[in-house]
């Protein structure tokens, strides 16, 4: 007897699963069974591969950018470290993505102070929460992905009781090797309904860093989202060519005193923003990009938006996310709020789909989102 067998289940196990002949053989028993069978099958990851069978974590997904190891994940594990050497009641918290995440480094620096709970996205939240309860200072790391799982804990057991837990919200935006399942694309609309709880989007390792200052220093709940690249040398030249990390929330690049229109956004898509404001300014086009590295609370961030782009003809509000419910509607109704005209802002973003291409295609074309595309739809609202 085992214990799927004490539950009245049939049992088949264990399989071996890189063997189809015998994996098929099991398949084919259960299904003649006509009653629910549990098949216990086990595989090698990387199995006929020498590299990945010798190094599987190494292996676990395929990084098609070209770019180096380095991430923003490295980048938050060193600062998180550096932080906790000074800080006892720093802990980092994970759900089985410690070399995802970039927190297996701190694990190994602080082993009493690192936490694996499992595939079990709900329980690092509510766990977190008991932490921070208690006086400690939790910072969960999780895809945003799999954030969604713990939408019921992040609002009754963090939020609803304010607790300092901060949230670092990996793979946020389009994941261009995983596939709809992986995209973190729902993250900044489902967080920004949720009382007491603030949301960061950092684009550089320097304000990712003084971020995660901030938020260790603050006793209220703090989502830090950032995504699963490296980070970009011309949006730091863009933005933060005088190195001030201090001056952290809404960046401008080059927007004149009367601009023809403003592209303003958040995250990895800031670059496409960038090289749209290239093409239009050779179409003879003034304008510039607004950064936002903090979202919410929106009343602040919406105030400071106005005052850069309070002349311009056209502001296009440009979010690698859903647009239901996404920043970007959200500021529109905070400008309306404030007796502000709308009628020249406009949204691009995720309108309504899961962004699954039946095709292999340009991700960022398929929705629209190319510089091309995002200096056309620009084009038109200007002429």
């Amino acid at each position: 007897s085992n214990y799927f067998e004490d539950l009245g289940l049939y049992y088949i196990g264990v399989v071996y699963g890189n063997d189809y002949g015998r994996l098929e053989k099991a398949l084919r028993k259960a299904k003649n069974l006509n009653q629910s069978v549990v098949i216990h099958v086990k595989t090698q990851k990387g199995r006929g591969y020498t590299p990945a069978e010798n190094s599987p974590e190494g292996y676990h997904s395929v990084n098609l950018s070209g770019e180096g190891r380095d991430r923003f994940h490295s980048a938050f594990s060193k600062k998180l470290i550096s932080m906790a050497e000074r800080d006892e009641k720093i802990i980092g918290v994970t759900a089985a993505m410690g070399i995802g995440t970039g927190l297996e480094e701190f694990g190994e620096k602080f082993p009493k102070r690192y936490f694996d709970v499992g595939i079990a996205e709900e329980h690092a939240l509510t766990f977190s929460a008991g932490l921070a309860a208690s006086g400690e200072k939790p910072y969960v790391a999780i895809y945003s992905t799999f954030l969604q799982r713990g939408y019921d804990n992040l609002i009754h057991d963090i939020c609803l009781q304010s607790l300092p837990v901060k949230i670092m919200i990996d793979r946020a935006g389009l994941a261009l090797s995983d596939g709809a399942t992986h995209h973190g694309i729902f993250d900044v609309a489902f967080l920004s309904h949720i009382p007491n709880i603030s949301v960061f989007a950092p684009i550089t390792y320097g304000s990712l860093e003084r971020a995660l200052e901030i938020a260790n220093e603050s006793d209220a709940p703090i989502a830090i989202r950032y995504p699963n690249a490296s980070e970009s040398p011309r949006v730091v030249d863009a933005f933060y060519k005088d190195g001030d990390y201090e001056n952290f929330g809404v960046r401008t690049s080059a927007i004149p005193k009367t601009p023809d229109y403003v592209i303003v956004t958040y995250g990895r898509i800031v670059e496409k923003a960038l090289d749209a404001c290239d093409l239009l300014k050779a179409k003879g086009f003034s304008g510039g990009t607004v950064l936002l590295e903090r979202l919410k609370p929106y009343e602040d961030i919406t105030r400071e938006i106005l005052k850069h782009i309070s002349s311009a003809k056209a502001v296009l509000f440009l979010e690698e996310g859903i647009k239901n419910g996404g920043a970007g509607m959200i500021i529109k109704d905070c400008m309306s709020a404030l007796g502000v005209n709308t009628r020249n802002f406009s949204i691009l973003a995720i309108d309504d789909n899961f962004a699954q291409p039946n095709a292999c295609v340009d991700i960022y074309d398929m929705l629209s989102m190319t510089p091309e595309k995002i200096a056309e739809k620009i084009t038109k609202e200007l002429v």
